[in-house]
């Protein structure tokens, strides 16, 4: 079998690239034949973890620039290398481009994949859907919001934002080192947050969040993205450079995860955020906006707080930091239970695709 798996977005360190990653790693080990395509040039982490995965990265066109030259190229290289079965991801029924593509080229699997639970087009999502409806054959999601709000009443399998466990075991070591880098007292308390600087993740909240919390309360966030600068100097303003840190785009965030102790998600939407799977696995109690799907909270450890900065500062207040240690192993253990192992991605993923295959 072979696989192409279309990133409709950049593939860079997010969540949706992070399950396009780990899904093709454990497919690798089903040993399927898989390939990644995507518009951008993939940075030098990506471009290893492909090379040693044996996965082989298309760069495509611009998807918005020209979309005729984007799916005349597309057909080109679907045709080209015989795939059977093309997976795409995304959230809304602009995929139909993609399944274009893919239903000209004779592909016989067409999976439009869903990782949230909004769109910024609207009124194009809604004159797509006909057309969606059509061309796709296959439909997952990341969970069963994302699942309704793109296929509505139409069967969906849900496969969860799994992670590899054994990286966010909680690591003492670590924290003491991490922090020491950060200059934090014992008696400081860091909050945490990562995710990609834009409109939807939130983050000029948490710069008011801190000026409301007393001097212990730090913040580091972690990620890149069009507001990272604005962020910077909205901080600078605020004279606020030594309570909230900004590291950009890092591999090892499960190293910054050990030196926390709040994660914080102030999202005005989500899909389903991998992060929180990350940060639970690592032992962190969980403050998430009240607009996030509810069914992320798999471990108990996550209070939905809604957008009002009284309230933020309440639940900061509140929130007691058990030992992480033993959080972190019991966490992992629900979270196994539940299925986000990534680990068994490939294998789910395996089966479906075949089933798709044989049906069609």
């Amino acid at each position: 079998m072979k696989v192409l798996m279309i990133n409709t977005i950049n593939l860079e360190k997010n969540g949706v690239t992070t399950f396009i990653l780990n899904s093709c790693k454990s497919l690798r080990k089903e040993h399927v034949d898989i390939d990644i395509a995507a518009t951008n040039t993939v940075s030098t982490d990506i471009n290893n973890f492909l090379k040693e995965n044996h996965i082989s990265y298309i760069k495509l066109p611009d998807r918005k620039k020209s979309q005729i030259k984007y799916v005349h190229f597309l057909v080109k290289i679907l045709k080209q290398n015989n795939y059977d079965v093309v997976h795409i991801h995304g959230n809304s029924t602009t995929m139909s481009i993609e399944l274009l593509a893919a239903k000209i080229a004779n592909i016989p699997v067409r999976v439009a994949h869903s990782h949230n639970t909004i769109t910024e087009h609207p009124l194009i999502n809604k004159i797509l859907r006909p057309f969606f409806n059509i061309l796709v054959n296959g439909r997952v999601a990341c969970n069963k919001e994302a699942g309704k709000w793109l296929f509505k009443n139409k069967t969906f399998l849900v496969i969860k934002n799994g992670i590899f466990f054994d990286k966010y075991t909680f690591n003492l070591t670590k924290r003491e080192n991490f922090r020491q880098k950060f200059n934090l007292k014992k008696t400081d308390i860091l909050l945490g947050h990562v995710g990609f600087f834009n409109y939807q993740k939130n983050q000029e909240f948490l710069i008011d969040l801190i000026k409301q919390l007393d001097e212990k309360y730090k913040l580091v966030l972690i990620g890149e993205g069009n507001l990272y600068n604005e962020f910077l100097q909205t901080v600078k303003d605020k004279k606020l450079e030594k309570r909230i840190m900004t590291i950009g785009a890092v591999s090892n965030v499960p190293d910054y995860l050990a030196a926390m102790d709040i994660f914080v998600l102030p999202s005005r939407f989500e899909g389903q955020p991998f992060v929180i799977i990350e940060a639970l696995a690592s032992g962190l109690p969980c403050i998430i906006s009240a607009k996030v799907p509810k069914e992320i909270d798999i471990t108990g450890n996550c209070n939905f707080v809604p957008l009002e900065i009284n309230d933020w500062v309440s639940s900061v207040r509140n929130t007691k930091i058990d030992d992480r240690s033993l959080k972190s192993i019991d966490n992992q253990k629900k979270l196994k239970q539940k299925g986000y192992d990534a680990s068994e991605s490939g294998h789910i993923l395996k089966d479906y695709y075949g089933s798709l295959y044989y049906k069609e």
